[in-house]
Order: structure tokens, then C-alpha cells, then sequence
């Protein structure tokens, strides 16, 4: 069936069909993203006795957004640390809490989510820890993003905004 030649009325089944990833790997990158906010959230992020509080999580990315496209699709976690008491303390620890981060993630990957495999690429941006979630099929794929951020507006302003969606829960993780 060409885009062209599908009936307006038939353009959701079209993008439904063709151009959106598949239910299951939507579903099962959702809890698997939901259970990774939880545990930064149980573990600020950090293995250690010392770990800052995580204020927050917002979600962005294609996935955040609903606009992932069949094949591959990106998101990006924002998280909000207390840790951070500027933006020259965030950009001095940026590196400590990336690589504290990159330890708890593969601490949480030694049980890891059936259908998908985790990959770290080569770090390209300073400021994210990056890694991908795969179909075990290698059909569909989901570049992820951590980003460690310091709360500029303080930490009850977050609970108010309207800057995302947040991630208190597994339950409450949307795509």
C-alpha cells in the first residue's frame, strides 16, 4: 500500500502499520526505561552509601513525544539531582555522576528485560550517558540518553511545572 494512494480515512491503520515501531518493542523499552527510572530513583543514581536524590525525571526524545518511527526512535531522560548545587558544580561532577550512572545500569542490566539487549555505543555527548535497547530481532531499536541536570528553579518547582511528563513509578511511564 502506497502513502499516495491511501484514502485519508485509512491513514491511521497506514502510520499504525508502517511507520510506528512495533507494540511489543514500544511496551517492553517502556517498562524497561520505567523500571531503570525506579532504580535511579531508589539509588539517586549512584551505587554508594552517599547517593544524591533524584527531584525528577522528565522524558523527551521521539519515544517522549509519540513521533518514534519504525526502526529506530530515541528518548532522552532528563534527571534532576540535588546533588548539583550550580551549573559549575554540574559541569565538574558531570563526569563522576556519568560514570556512576553507567555502573548502576549495568548493575540493573545483570537481570535483564527479556526481548531486548543493551549496548553501549561510544560516547559522543559530554553530558548524556548513552546506550541502546534492541529487539532481540534487531528490527527495532531505541537510542537512550541519561542526563544528569541541575533544578535552576528549585526543587518544589519542579512537582508544578509542565516542563514533561515525570517518572515516579514503573506504572506511570508513558510513551
Amino acid at each position: 500500500m502506497d502513502l499516495y494512494r491511501t484514502p485519508a480515512s485509512a491513514l491511521d491503520r497506514f502510520v499504525a502499520t508502517r511507520l510506528q515501531p512495533r507494540k511489543e518493542f514500544t511496551e517492553t523499552a517502556r517498562r524497561a526505561l520505567g523500571a531503570l527510572a525506579a532504580a535511579l530513583r531508589e539509588r539517586g543514581g549512584r551505587p554508594g552509601a552517599a547517593a544524591p536524590r533524584v527531584l525528577k525525571i522528565v522524558k523527551g526524545g521521539s519515544s517522549g513525544r509519540g513521533t518514534a518511527l519504525k526502526g529506530g526512535c530515541d528518548s532522552e531522560l532528563v534527571i534532576f539531582l540535588d546533588c548539583f548545587k550550580s551549573y559549575v558544580d554540574q559541569r565538574a561532577r558531570r563526569a563522576e555522576i556519568l560514570s556512576e550512572m553507567r555502573a548502576l545500569l549495568e548493575s540493573w542490566w545483570q537481570n535483564p528485560v527479556p526481548g531486548l539487549s543493551l549496548k553501549f555505543p561510544e560516547q559522543s555527548v559530554p553530558g548524556a550517558l548513552q546506550f541502546r535497547l534492541t529487539s532481540i530481532d534487531l528490527e527495532d531499536w531505541m537510542d537512550v540518553s541519561l542526563v544528569p541536570a541541575f533544578d535552576v528553579l528549585g526543587e518544589g518547582f519542579l512537582d508544578c511545572s509542565r516542563v514533561g511528563g515525570s517518572l515516579g513509578t514503573t506504572q506511570d511511564f508513558q510513551f
